[in-house]
């Protein structure tokens, strides 16, 4: 996939290409670098949250990749919980302080986790996802989630690490029942982020994602792989351009719900207009996403490109409501 991508600035439906040599608005040697950490489940550990908070082991390994950032302006790293419950209500806190050596491995006490965040219960549909957070010797806080921007490290999703794809999160949900057949049909509703809305043909497929894009411990049996066909790429929030060829393939991993979105073309057709062979093709990278069996939703984020690696300046979330 490129990686040569170009910033693309647009506001409604006018896209406007900024220059290379814009002057910035800010002194870029002024800019404090930061840590970049990356989360996973221990292998081997559970992958689901259970209703019953003394129920289950759950353990987070943190790691600093390689070229990430300067090591030596870490204080400390800290681990926060994020709660969503069955209406999407939110509550953070963290849970683990203090972390000063890498790799690490956290053993999560779900009980004490749901103390600190004033949580008596849990029920099917609830969700506690945990993200790092850093410390610099500066004194500056950079927390993983805040609950105006959200997740932090999101445009690093996909980046390929020796033990797989970088992750800025984990997430355990309390699951109801997984029925397959479900995740299927033609005409299936989809919302976009930006409030558009659309339907698509969803087909299961045999296929199995490249390999360097499993995650470890995950099987072939554990996979259930769709194909997304319809209107859903650069229609969205961007050109308002149809095209017939559009789809996206995806993996729904069965051990925790989470998606597999390996980068991919999207529609070969696509022509940016003005740009000639330049600007021809789509694509779709940096992929994530999750399933919720309570709403038979699935969820998912992409960052689109086209052309010779430019993008439009962020990425999309789309739910697909079979």
């Amino acid at each position: 996939m490129k990686t040569n991508k170009i910033s693309i600035a647009f506001a409604l439906a006018t896209v406007v290409f900024t220059a290379c040599q814009q002057k910035l608005p800010y002194d870029l040697k002024g800019t404090e670098h930061g840590v970049v950490i990356n989360i996973r489940k221990v292998q081997g550990s559970s992958t689901t949250l259970s209703t019953d908070m003394n129920d289950g082991d759950y353990k987070v390994l943190l790691s600093i990749p390689e070229q990430q950032g300067d090591y030596s302006m870490l204080k400390e790293a800290q681990i926060m919980a994020i709660y969503t419950d069955g209406a999407k209500n939110k509550k953070s806190a963290k849970i683990v302080t203090g972390i000063k050596e890498f790799p690490y491995t956290a053993t999560i006490d779900i009980a004490d986790a749901c103390s600190k965040l004033g949580v008596s219960t849990i029920q099917i549909g609830d969700r506690i996802e945990f993200t790092p957070c850093v410390t610099l010797n500066s004194g500056t806080q950079v927390d993983g989630w805040s609950e105006l921007g959200g997740f932090n490290n999101t445009l690093f999703t996909g980046w390929q690490l020796p033990d797989g794809p970088f992750s800025y999160r984990v997430a355990y949900t309390a699951f109801a029942p997984f029925y397959k057949d479900h995740y299927q049909g033609n005409n299936i509703p989809w919302i976009s982020d930006f409030g558009e809305t659309g339907t698509a043909n969803v087909t299961q497929i045999t296929d199995l994602p490249p390999e360097k894009w499993i995650p470890s411990g995950v099987t072939a049996s554990d996979l259930v792989g769709l194909r997304v066909e319809g209107d859903l790429f650069f229609s969205v929030g961007v050109l308002g351009t149809s095209l017939p060829d559009e789809g996206i393939t995806m993996w729904i991993n069965t051990q925790d719900y989470t998606l597999i979105l390996p980068d991919q073309t999207v529609t070969e057709s696509f022509q940016y207009p003005g740009m000639g062979d330049e600007g021809k093709g789509g694509f779709f990278e940096e992929g994530e996403g999750e399933v919720d069996t309570l709403n038979e939703t699935v969820t998912f984020y992409f960052v689109p490109t086209f052309g010779d690696g430019y993008w439009f300046g962020g990425g999309f979330t789309m739910e697909l409501q079979f």
